[in-house]
């Protein structure tokens, strides 16, 4: 195609993402040797110095297949030498039974969690006996409250005595998959430290960059508190200007997703871009002189990484900052690269460096809403001229709002299961409001070595801060504001995508091809939806949830949702809000009836519940043993399929399998962790199948259809 030649960083950087998909998703039956990418890269360079064999004219293809073969091949080595496990030296293969000392490096602050401090360490040594082995390994330390952690900090070199463990998948059906975020930022275990379990050693072993830019940003922390800025104005503050997020409360977060202003407290291309133009227009004067128009871009590029240098070097700033820079060196060199090829270059960099950065949330939105705005944007400013200047700004801010959406709306969807209906609105009222607290903000961090001034400025920051806080919630609270319990599927969310694609070119063409791959997308869109309807209809399952010191079994008849809880969950039903809420929003059901286990479910086609304990459900019978459960007398059986063992059953694994022969037995999470090991002991003795939930997680039983 004629139109490949001039995107030449786009045709490498695909492969490159297809290769770290396939390792992902077909590892496990796939296996190659890291030298195997050597195989393509020899026949290219033979190819190159034997003639025309594969680069002249009529066989280009064979040669632009070869290429794509090796950025495949780097992709999913890449992705492999990543993945630290199945490496020999990972601290996790080098522990055994023996007693082991670990040693690494603070690779962030500690962070302030509601019940512990949170840091990534780098594992580098692991002590055995008399001896220390190098080793590798990131584990997520949780230190606990009563910790003093002034004496620690990025750098800070740590050994605890503590086996770190793996991260646990999700409990509950639909739960947020914190294992697997974790493993994105190639984290596979944590550990919870107490004050006698570690010791700080002197020094500090960071990198001096790093270190340099945390230490930055605490200072410009400490001088928003300096000045009496604190709260909820703190924490938008220390969002909004330099990205840290750690401060803000579940309530400020929720508003601002809800209305559609996260990207705002989200530090990313926005305050970049500002940045960006700040700088842009204050070293205006150097773009008139000859050697200006080295120094210009220069001075940009300085002034950006400043900016990253204050954020701590998020990785969302510096996403943003790396594609600016590629910018601003592609004006300098009166290179007219498309914008398409900086963004594939600064990705392709980025996948370099981080291959597991593809499945970061953070970096898909940030891509797709400048792939959105580069695309649609243009073409939707030719709708209508505004006539004015101020009518102009703000027709911009509608249209880019508006193309970041469709390309980012789909994955906010499937990602977060919610859409904010009033986003046009909200992006009109607070991009300009962000722009102005941006500004300001750059002036009281300017001004705040002089008091008499930093104190005027501050009192400026904090009633815009609070005009802000204002109006999302005024917009968040507005009838229909948000679209909750949404579900997108992700074969939806491809289709979703070739529609918006498919429209667009239509638009642009007026082709017929188009309009009928638009129209072919909604009829599978409308299929799917139908497929997803009737399965959600026809379901049936019982599952016994794992939460902590709770009994909580759910009965799931077509979108009819049964709970059979403890007293202390029916007391607070806010409890069951997160264990249940992905699963409600998943299977489409309906909100939760709370039934206790002295009361009844109204009979159904296939449920039925009984006081004593005894549970019928889709033709399987189930005994709910309490802790004031009485054995019949010996001789006696009872006849049931499942056993669910709550609240510590006073009754050993013997007794048990003696009264309720050829039942499957399971514990839930209501079960002291001893008593759970000594019904395991027994039912493994005995060879009878026994699932423990706090080990295994929730336990499914799910009928046919």
């Amino acid at each position: 195609m004629k139109i490949w030649p001039g995107f030449p960083f786009v045709r490498i950087v695909l492969p490159l993402i297809s290769g770290i998909l396939v390792y992902r998703y077909l590892s496990d039956w796939l296996t190659l040797p890291f030298y195997s990418i050597a195989i393509p890269v020899l026949v290219l360079i033979m190819a190159r110095f034997s003639g025309r064999i594969i680069t002249g004219y009529g066989s280009r293809w064979v040669f632009g297949l070869l290429l794509n073969l090796v950025f495949i091949m780097l992709g999913f080595q890449l992705a492999s030498l990543q993945h630290e496990l199945d490496s020999a030296d990972h601290f996790s293969v080098l522990m055994n039974e023996e007693k082991s000392l670990f040693s690494g490096i603070l690779a962030e602050p500690p962070a302030e969690r509601a019940n512990s401090f949170r840091a990534v360490a780098n594992i580098d040594r692991i002590y055995q006996g008399q001896g220390a082995k190098t080793c590798k390994g990131r584990v997520m330390v949780y230190f606990s409250k009563d910790t003093v952690v002034t004496g620690l900090k990025y750098g800070s070199r740590i050994i605890f005595s503590t086996a770190p463990v793996r991260v646990n998948p999700p409990a509950n059906p639909g739960e947020f998959d914190y294992a697997g975020y974790l493993a994105n930022k190639v984290i596979y275990h944590q550990v919870y430290l107490k004050p006698v379990a570690y010791r700080v050693v002197k020094g500090n072993e960071g990198h001096w960059l790093k270190a340099l830019a945390f230490g930055v940003r605490d200072r410009f922390l400490q001088t928003f508190s300096r000045y009496g800025i604190g709260g909820r104005e703190f924490a938008v503050a220390a969002a909004l200007m330099i990205g840290y997020d750690d401060r803000l409360d579940p309530e400020q977060r929720r508003e601002f997703s809800g209305a559609g202003a996260m990207h705002v407290l989200c530090v990313s291309g926005l305050h970049v871009g500002i940045v960006f133009l700040m700088a842009d227009k204050l070293f205006f004067f150097l773009g008139r002189r000859k050697k200006g128009k080295v120094l210009k871009p220069m001075m940009i590029i300085l002034v950006i990484w400043l900016y990253a240098l204050i954020t701590g070097l998020a990785p969302s700033v510096m996403r943003a900052s790396l594609m600016f820079s590629l910018v601003t060196v592609g004006n300098a060199l009166n290179r007219k690269s498309h914008i398409y090829n900086t963004l594939a270059t600064s990705a392709f960099i980025l996948l370099i460096i981080n291959p597991a950065i593809l499945f970061e949330v953070g970096f898909q939105l940030s891509y797709a809403a400048v792939i959105g705005i580069v695309t649609f944007q243009p073409y939707f400013k030719k709708i209508w001229v505004p006539p004015s200047g101020m009518l102009k700004y703000f027709w911009d801010i509608l249209l880019v709002s508006l193309a970041a959406q469709l390309a980012t709306g789909p994955l906010s969807v499937m990602y977060f299961h919610q859409f904010p209906n009033y986003f046009l609105l909200t992006n009109l009222l607070v991009i300009p409001f962000a722009g102005i607290l941006i500004y300001t903000g750059v002036v009281f961090l300017v001004f705040a070595v002089v008091p008499a001034f930093g104190k005027i400025a501050a009192l400026v920051l904090v009633s815009e801060i609070k005009a802000l806080n204002w109006l999302i919630a005024l917009i968040e609270g507005l009838p229909g504001a948000v679209s909750r319990n949404l579900f997108l599927p992700g074969f939806s969310t491809l289709l979703l995508y070739m529609l918006v694609l498919a429209l667009f070119a239509l638009y642009l063409s007026n082709k017929r091809i188009w309009f009928s791959i638009a129209l072919a997308t909604m009829l599978l869109l409308a299929a799917d939806y139908a497929r997803l309807n009737v399965l959600r209809a026809r379901q049936q399952m019982l599952i016994v949830h794992s939460m902590n010191r709770h009994t909580v079994i759910s009965l799931v008849q077509g979108r009819v949702h049964n709970v059979l809880a403890d007293s202390a969950v029916i007391s607070e039903p806010g409890l069951l809000n997160y264990p249940l809420e992905g699963l409600r929003i998943k299977s489409g059901l309906r909100p939760p009836v709370l039934v206790g286990f002295g009361a009844e479910i109204p009979a159904g086609e296939q449920v039925h519940f009984y006081k004593k304990g005894f549970l019928s459900f889709n033709g399987s019978r189930f005994a709910v043993i309490s802790g004031g459960f009485r054995k019949p007398p010996p001789g006696r059986t009872i006849d049931v399929d499942y056993v669910i063992l709550t609240s510590n059953a006073k009754i050993n694994a013997d007794d048990l399998t003696a009264c309720f022969p050829g039942a499957e037995f399971i514990a839930d999470a209501s079960n002291a962790y001893r008593r759970i090991m000594d019904w395991k002991a027994g039912f493994d003795k005995a060879g009878v199948k026994f699932h423990p939930v706090k080990d295994e997680g929730a336990w499914i039983l799910s009928f046919p259809r």
